[in-house]
């Protein structure tokens, strides 16, 4: 989900939706239509275009289910919990079969919501930074506030970053910035554009 944001600039609530029967694959570049956007009750149409470095991200998580979620936490603990068992150095015991609470508080989804996804992100920077020893807890607090960063930067840094390398105007293209006062005659002028774009960058 990260590396598709920051590939393509899209929102953290369009990567969170992702399921197979909203992505159009044929052709080189393949083409992402959200069922819900931050635009659409403008009546803006909403594409994100995936060229082969982002289509290499996805291409794994494709599921005969064309209504499945591509990024379910449910699977990923799954995952995590099948990653752990393989690692182990010592043999499983017959009460640790099963590890799993019988009557969790709450149980994976199906789906991350923004929410979610932001709180995996904190928790990941947490992991790879950790305050160092012997600070107090409000120092530590600081420390992992200073230290994290929110989903939604990862669009900020894709807009600099195409900004630079093809334009604002491209940028705006690709984002999906629109204002709700824009006439939608240049949209197909636009879509063209960001495909182009996408097949060099994304």
């Amino acid at each position: 989900m990260i590396q598709l944001q920051r590939l393509t600039g899209m929102r953290s609530g369009e990567v969170v939706v992702m399921r197979v029967c909203d992505i159009d694959t044929p052709g080189k570049i393949w083409q992402y239509t959200p069922p819900t956007h931050k635009t659409q009750h403008h009546g803006h149409m909403r594409s994100i275009y995936l060229g082969p470095l982002a289509q290499a991200v996805v291409r794994p998580f494709l599921k005969a289910d064309l209504s499945a979620f591509l990024f379910s936490p449910a699977e990923a603990e799954a995952e995590r919990k099948i990653e752990i068992r393989q690692h182990r150095k010592s043999k499983v015991q017959p009460s640790q079969v099963d590890r799993r609470r019988r009557r969790p508080k709450r149980k994976p989804g199906e789906r991350y919501d923004v929410q979610s996804y932001k709180r995996a992100v904190y928790r990941g920077c947490a992991k790879a930074c950790p305050p160092p020893d012997g600070l107090s807890s409000e120092e530590a607090r600081s420390w992992e506030l200073s230290h994290r960063w929110h989903p939604h930067q990862l669009r900020h840094n894709a807009a600099t970053r195409m900004r630079k390398e093809f334009g604002i105007e491209a940028a705006r293209v690709v984002l999906g910035h629109r204002s709700a006062a824009v006439t939608e005659i240049y949209a197909e002028a636009d879509r063209g554009k960001a495909a182009e774009i996408m097949a060099r960058v994304g």
